[in-house]
């Protein structure tokens, strides 16, 4: 569980209504946490063997070096300890204190005493960042190496428990007040083009938590590795997050067709043995971060579906550990024709419905996928 699924679970306790949206966020965040993805190369010469094993790959008429590794291995949950190599360039706490400090300046939290910082390693991907808690339950999380790095979670726990049902706007001055807030806290959005904006209600005009998300975009594709994501409650304009996200997006070149990238992906699916017919494929080129899933779900499809059922023992979890890279990829999703009656037996695996694979745009190699997550169509 990363840091912001943490600091949503202890705010969002059994004394205070939970908003519709962060119930949605929380389950969704829960539901895909475990991705599984990964890697097949597909070689469809001897050429392109030999070249595969000199470590470039074709791309259409080009030649591109490979970017896959083969994953590391894990079982169970990372280790949570930090090593003592890991501990060389990490801040120091002073060090770590006063950035905290001038955070909460920045965002007008003068009178705030932090009462704790420490540094913590998220057992899912291994980040290390310092955490600091003032004496009103306000928390900001930040990288534990880069002093200069922009990124950083900040929570404002007792946001929801104070009478803020009464507090509502529109989805326009939401933006508005967002891009104000934004500009208040020393943030510049003229790189961020793409907007969403939520409520955490269903019907607007009741709603009193709203998020806007900024995100920059590539060449018409939305990169949300690189955003400003806000929650505030209108009317008073507190802030209940702020998260700016700040990732390396290689922005790789499109060198790949939508039908090479489409057969690399089928071939790959092949190995799962699944019985179905493939009823439908689509195709939509998009920004993605390499992952292991795809590789478990082609090498071993049994324990991919075993690990993705309710309850499944913690310690047995098997993750395949990538590189963090952000790249442009194809995403194939293919679909299974399943019948609606077998979607109700006992026994069956919600895997069979199908899967998106990412084919990296640049070298087609396998880079990662995530699960299928529309809802069951029969014909």
């Amino acid at each position: 569980m990363d840091n912001i699924e943490k600091k949503l679970y202890q705010d969002l306790n059994e004394d205070i209504t939970i908003p519709e949206k962060c119930e949605e966020v929380i389950r969704e965040s829960l539901k895909t946490k475990r991705k599984h993805y990964s890697l097949i190369k597909v070689v469809s010469t001897a050429c392109a063997s030999l070249m595969i094993t000199a470590g470039v790959v074709y791309a259409g008429t080009k030649v591109a070096e490979t970017i896959w590794k083969k994953p590391e291995r894990v079982v169970g949950d990372l280790e949570s300890s930090i090593t003592e190599e890991e501990m060389k360039g990490i801040m120091s706490e002073n060090e770590a204190k006063s950035k905290a400090e001038d955070l909460l300046k920045k965002f007008d939290y003068d009178e705030e005493k932090i009462e704790t910082i420490k540094l913590e390693k998220d057992t899912f991907d291994s980040k290390i960042s310092w955490i600091a808690e003032t004496n009103s339950n306000i928390s900001i999380t930040f990288d534990a190496y880069d002093k200069e790095k922009e990124a950083l979670y900040l929570f404002n726990g007792d946001c929801l428990r104070k009478n803020i049902e009464n507090c509502h706007t529109t989805k326009e001055d939401a933006e508005k007040t967002a891009r104000d807030l934004c500009e208040k806290f020393g943030y510049d959005l003229s790189e961020y083009d793409y907007v969403e904006v939520s409520a955490n209600l269903e019907n607007e005009k009741e709603a009193y938590i709203w998020y806007v998300n900024f995100y920059k975009e590539y060449d018409g594709l939305v990169d949300k590795f690189n955003s400003i994501d806000i929650a505030f409650v209108p009317e008073i304009n507190e802030i209940y997050y702020f998260i700016v996200e700040e990732e390396k997006f290689e922005n790789n070149p499109v060198e790949i067709t939508e039908e090479q990238a489409k057969e690399t992906a089928l071939e790959a699916e092949r190995k799962t043995g699944i019985s179905y017919e493939v009823k439908n494929t689509e195709i939509e080129l998009g920004i993605v971060e390499m992952n292991g899933g795809a590789y478990l779900r082609t090498t071993d499809y049994e324990q991919f579906c075993e690990q993705s059922k309710l309850n499944y023992p913690e310690e047995q979890y098997i993750e395949y550990l990538t590189e963090k890279r952000i790249r442009k990829a194809w995403k194939v999703m293919i679909e299974y024709d399943v019948p609606i009656n077998e979607t109700f037996n006992e026994n069956f695996n919600n895997q069979d419905l199908g899967y998106i694979y990412y084919i990296d745009a640049t070298t087609g190699e396998i880079i990662g996928g995530e699960e299928y997550n529309k809802p069951i169509i029969s014909k």
